[in-house]
Order: C-alpha cells, then sequence, then structure tokens
C-alpha cells in the first residue's frame, strides 16, 4: 500500500490502492458478477475519471485484486514454510498459516474461493511461488522424510482439508473458528504426507 500527502498536508492511500481496497471488499460481499464499477467508485471515494485512469473495466480491476490477494497469501505462505527448520514444521507451519491468514484477511479470502481470472495461473509471480514450494518439498523428499509424490496429489493432501474447511467457514457452514481447530488439521496433513517408517505401526495401512 502506498501514501500520498494530500492539499491539508495529511498522509492518505493513494487513490489506486483505495480502489483496490474498496473493490475487494465489494467483490467479497457481492461477488463479482453483482458488484458494479459504481459501487467500487463510491466506496474508494474516487471520481469517474480517476477509476478509468487505474483500470480500463472491471474485468481488469477484478484480476488486480485477485492477484494481489494470492500474492499477499503466497508471501506468507513461503515465509513460514522457506525458514521452517525441517520438514514436518514446514508442512504443519503451512497449514497453520494459511487458516491464520484466512481469519485475518477475511475479505481477501473471499476473493480467492471466487472464479480465478485468466491469466493468473500461467503469471511468472503464480509460477515462481509453485517454484520454491516444489523445490522446498523435492529436497525434503530427497532425505526421506516425505512422501514422494507428484505436486497436485502432495497440494491436494497439505492444503485441501484446511482449503475446504476455510470455504464452508467463510460462507457460514462452519461455525469454530478455522484458528480453533489449525492444529488438528496440521497434524493431519503432517501424517499424511510424512514418509512411512518401518517401526511405524500405520505404516502399511
Amino acid at each position: 500500500m502506498t501514501f500520498e500527502w494530500n492539499q491539508n498536508n495529511i498522509l492518505v492511500v493513494k487513490i489506486r490502492d483505495r480502489l483496490l481496497l474498496a473493490a475487494e471488499r465489494q467483490f467479497a460481499e457481492f461477488g463479482a458478477v453483482e458488484t458494479t464499477l459504481g459501487q467500487i467508485r463510491d466506496a474508494a471515494g474516487a471520481s469517474v475519471g480517476a477509476l478509468y485512469h487505474h483500470f480500463p473495466d472491471k474485468a481488469e480491476l477484478y484480476r488486480q485484486v485477485w492477484a494481489n490477494a494470492l500474492a499477499d497469501y503466497q508471501r506468507g505462505l513461503w515465509q513460514v514454510v522457506g525458514e521452517a527448520a525441517d520438514a514436518r514444521s514446514g508442512v504443519t507451519g503451512g497449514v497453520l498459516e494459511h487458516l491464520r491468514w484466512v481469519a485475518e484477511n477475511q475479505y481477501r479470502a473471499k476473493v480467492l474461493t471466487s472464479a480465478r481470472p485468466p491469466g493468473i495461473r500461467e503469471s511468472e509471480a503464480n509460477r515462481e511461488a509453485l517454484r520454491n514450494i516444489w523445490r522446498w518439498w523435492r529436497t525434503h523428499a530427497s532425505y526421506g522424510v516425505v512422501r514422494d509424490l507428484e505436486f497436485d496429489l502432495v497440494y491436494a493432501l497439505w492444503f485441501g482439508p484446511a482449503q475446504e474447511y476455510t470455504r464452508q467457514w467463510l460462507s457460514g457452514e462452519m461455525v469454530t473458528a478455522p484458528t480453533d481447530i489449525a492444529h488438528v488439521l496440521a497434524d493431519a496433513a503432517w501424517r499424511a504426507l510424512r514418509a512411512p517408517r518401518t517401526d511405524d505401526p500405520e505404516a502399511d495401512l
């Protein structure tokens, strides 16, 4: 977020960031289809000219909001996983971070549960984030600490239950806060992904 001085010498959020924040909330509350540019402009306190100067249409504004939310999520996730002391703390820490982020960023999380705009998956920023996670995983898999699985399956076992829980929670179907059950889901992820040990009674189950 960037700031500028207004005519009264007061530091305020720049208009582009105000538009993004207003759009994030409107998209989260009403959905991308129902939200209008007029609603976003009014919520941001921006003129028609200012809106179209930064965003040519609603599709581009939605794409920017979605990309910003994803980047914020991935940045926090990689900081936790990348700095983990070992595989277990990385796996469990990633789940804990996911649940924390959703609980503390509900508008952004709701945006990420909505339809993904074209181009986001193929963007270099997203590719780099996924490469970092996969490189980290492959390193620990090569040591025999975690299971040697395809990336899509790793991701599903690692974050699938947590993502489904938070999706239901954001929609009001679940009432217990994600952070209250975080350690249960984190432990389940580790049990699903750790490499089986010969002395583990559950190894052949």
